[in-house]
């Protein structure tokens, strides 16, 4: 028989958690008064390629920063974020259903609605390379 302390134990979630405080806790970025990132914040981007700038301020956060679906907001999806490492679903999609479902968001391909569309905020450029760095996770 199970205790009732046993149904809730904290203890496997701690990593978790331990985590998810640290992150909280970084000091973050705050935008000037016109809306837009200072200066300093903006070249840290810069030292990335640029798919991988647009990956990680449009799709880390759910994604993870390696694609492994383990980003902050990922633990409070239903459902979860795609994890870009599975090899089965990187053999069943081919490059123009990835990026139709980054223009167009999850329900266009019919997905899930908290995958937003993101093609007023990308360029053709951007989502091939974005599509590019996707599919370097599935080899």
């Amino acid at each position: 028989m199970t205790g009732c302390m046993d149904q809730y134990n904290p203890l496997p979630y701690w990593k978790q958690f331990t985590s998810e405080r640290q992150i909280t806790s970084e000091k973050h970025v705050a935008l000037t008064d016109k809306g837009e990132v200072p200066p300093k914040a903006a070249s840290a981007s810069a030292d990335l390629d640029p798919a991988s700038a647009k990956y990680a301020s449009l799709c880390s956060a759910c994604h993870g920063a390696d694609g492994a679906a383990d980003g902050a907001a990922a633990g409070s999806m239903n459902p979860k974020p795609r994890n870009f490492h599975d090899k089965t679903w990187q053999a069943k999609v081919d490059d123009a259903h990835i990026a139709k479902v980054i223009k167009e968001g999850g329900p266009s391909v019919g997905l899930s609605g908290t995958m937003p569309p993101w093609g007023a905020v990308v360029s053709d450029e951007d989502v091939k390379g974005l599509v590019a760095k996707i599919r370097a996770w599935g080899k």
